[in-house]
C-alpha cells in the first residue's frame, strides 16, 4: 500500500488502529451522556486457560 492510499484509508477509517481500552472509554463516555452511568466490561483471565490448571476434581 502506498503512502497516499494509506493516508486516504485513514481519513475514511480514523479509528481502525485504536486499542480496546480506548474503544471501551469511548463507549463509556457515550453511555454517560445518555444514561448517566458507566458500564463495566468483562476482562478475560488466564485462570481456566493455564496449562497447570487441573479443573475441579
Amino acid at each position: 500500500m502506498k503512502y497516499e492510499e494509506l493516508r486516504q484509508y485513514l481519513k475514511k477509517n480514523p479509528y481502525c488502529f485504536r486499542t480496546m481500552k480506548e474503544r471501551e472509554e469511548e463507549i463509556n463516555n457515550k453511555i454517560m451522556e445518555h444514561e448517566g452511568r458507566r458500564i463495566i466490561f468483562a476482562q478475560p483471565s488466564n485462570r481456566y486457560h493455564n496449562e497447570n490448571f487441573k479443573g475441579i476434581e
